[in-house]
């Protein structure tokens, strides 16, 4: 064998040896950094791992304190039981909008109070047979220019115009069961002259 064949077989072996290191430092990296680098490598890998563990539902709250989206906040649910309570016969729907109630009297009430699209009472108490008996606000009192120029009242006027009597409770001073009855029998009576009126 000649000194160039055996160069070359020399150098063919080194390139081989060569590759082989390069694939194994490309497939673990680890090794190949200082100690104080993997260290930092070694906890980022398992802060990640860690982040990856938690339970999907929990994973991104972003505080503690953030509070589970809800209907009804804390005053109208207590209201709510309230009414329940009070009215254990009659059904009570939260977040109702007026269009719907408008609605519910004919296409031509909803075109006429189109312009209460988007508003809406906490809630309505309906009877057995679901017909409307009357509407509940909980509300905080207002001036006319802090609430735009009377925007209760012209709630009150539009359910007014379509038969519902509103009633408004304020969240500092919610009634107890007795009296929210008796302000559901004065609305009953005040429904019934109003339906009287519309005929």
């Amino acid at each position: 064998m000649d000194n160039l064949t055996l160069l070359v077989l020399i150098g063919a072996a080194i390139g081989v040896a060569v590759f082989v290191l390069m694939r194994k430092k490309a497939e673990n990296p680890a090794e190949t950094l200082p100690e104080r680098k993997r260290s930092r490598s070694t906890q980022r890998s398992e802060t990640r791992q860690q982040s990856l563990d938690l339970d999907p539902q929990t994973r991104f709250i972003d505080t503690p304190k953030r509070k589970q989206y809800r209907l009804l906040n804390d005053s109208e649910q207590e209201l709510y039981h309230r009414l329940s309570e009070a009215m254990p016969n009659m059904r009570v729907f939260a977040q109702v909008g007026v269009a719907q109630l408008a609605l519910a009297r004919g296409r031509q009430e909803a075109q006429r109070l189109g312009r209460m699209a988007g508003r809406g009472v906490d809630f309505v108490v309906c009877d057995q047979e679901f017909a409307i008996v009357a509407a509940i606000e909980l509300a905080w009192p207002t001036t006319a220019a802090q609430e735009g120029e009377g925007a209760e009242d012209e709630k009150r006027m539009a359910l007014q115009s379509l038969g519902i009597p509103l009633i408004v409770f304020r969240p500092n001073m919610l009634p107890d069961a007795e009296t929210i009855s008796h302000e559901i029998a004065d609305a009953i009576i005040r429904r019934n002259r109003m339906e009287a009126e519309r005929h």
